[in-house]
């Protein structure tokens, strides 16, 4: 479905009365029956408004809708009509004042039920480009909601399912590791056979605990405490942090391009456990050398964030998936890494998307507001 869009419409004169040939058999004095015929025959629901604020008009599909009786509320005020659906009454105040809306989705009751309705409004003109009233238009669109309610329900189902299957099969293999340290423990072994089983059972115990720990920081639900955070700042200091990894030995780090930015609104300890995900997963991609360019800025009245990496890119047809928990191409990868980062960014009414080039590299862009 699509979001509401609320713009104030203005028309030229010759663009107000669209001419159209009436059929052979329909002389000109009884066009207004013939429109009342059209009208009375749409599946949606008409009503029209004067610049009072009377009800000028309703077809019954209106008034199915909407639950009234237009022969009761004919000529009266639109407040007084629609007194049961405040939030329609809003709307159509709004279009007196010369704001218009298209396929704006609003619950309202009637008749009892509580059900889902589709709203566009527009201004009414005379010949001679005068407003004189607001035309409101409205659809039921209870079923398609519920069906749209139905696909997430099967959405989250699968999701769970997916999940599930993740967290088990990350979990088998140091379980199955620690059982056959464990198994090796009950036979006659060297003092430094022991030893090497026993580091064996601590290395796979901190594997446990990592996935155990991610899992936790993607399922909890982000509660950013939000200060002033200087971005740039925060990207430098996981950069220095990165540098010092030895997986990142042969990586060229290239900030050189971070512009001065405003503090923004953010939860610091949150974005840089969001950046740090980012740019070791950009470490990773490089695993013979290559080089990592961070760039920032302001654009559309937003911050943006572009991390870019020389490495492989990321294959078409996984790039759907890169931000599914639990999904990941690496051997020793638990698939949280950029699902954590994607719900930060999200949870700070940010965007995150990239765009990769087979053999040629992956640059991440984050897009932030700077203020809520």
């Amino acid at each position: 479905m699509k979001n509401q869009q609320k713009k104030t419409v203005k028309f030229r004169k010759k663009d107000i009365l669209p001419q159209f040939k009436l059929p052979n058999n329909i002389l000109s004095k009884d066009i207004m029956e013939y429109n009342n015929l059209i009208l009375q025959s749409l599946p949606s629901g008409v009503m029209v408004i004067n610049m009072d604020g009377l009800v000028t008009f309703c077809n019954t599909s209106a008034d199915s809708i909407l639950g009234i009786d237009y022969m009761k509320e004919k000529d009266k005020s639109y407040a007084i009509a629609l007194k049961e659906n405040s939030h329609v009454a809003q709307l159509i105040k709004n279009g007196l004042n010369g704001e218009t809306y298209f396929r704006k989705q609003i619950q309202i009751k009637a008749a009892g039920n509580f059900k889902w309705i589709g709203i566009s409004t527009t201004i009414l003109y005379d010949p001679k480009a005068t407003p004189i009233g607001v035309i409101a238009v409205f659809s039921d669109i209870t079923d398609v909601k519920e069906l749209e309610a139905d696909i997430k329900l099967k959405e989250r189902l699968a999701a769970i399912g997916e999940l599930s299957a993740g967290i088990a099969h990350e979990i088998r293999n140091p379980l199955s590791a620690i059982g056959g340290y464990s198994e090796l423990l009950k036979k006659g072994l060297s003092e430094d056979e022991i030893a090497s089983a026993v580091d064996g059972i601590i290395k796979e115990t901190k594997n446990l605990n990592r996935i155990v720990t991610n899992f936790l920081s993607f399922v909890r639900k982000p509660q950013p405490v939000f200060t002033e955070t200087d971005i740039n700042t925060l990207i430098k200091e996981i950069i220095s942090m990165v540098s010092f990894d030895k997986n990142a030995e042969r990586i060229n780090f290239n900030i050189k391009a971070l512009k001065p930015l405003p503090a923004i609104e953010a939860d610091p300890f949150e974005l840089k456990m969001a950046f740090s995900n980012i740019i070791q997963n950009a470490v990773q991609a490089m695993p013979n050398g290559g080089r990592l360019t961070v760039k920032s800025g302001i654009q559309y009245g937003r911050i943006f964030i572009e991390i870019a990496d020389t490495g492989g890119g990321i294959p078409k047809e996984i790039g759907d998936r890169i931000f599914n928990p639990f999904f990941t191409t690496k051997e020793q990868g638990t698939g949280l890494g950029l699902a954590i980062a994607h719900k930060i960014i999200e949870a700070h009414d940010g965007k995150i998307e990239f765009k990769t080039m087979h053999g040629k590299g992956t640059t991440f862009i984050i897009r932030l507001p700077i203020r809520r």
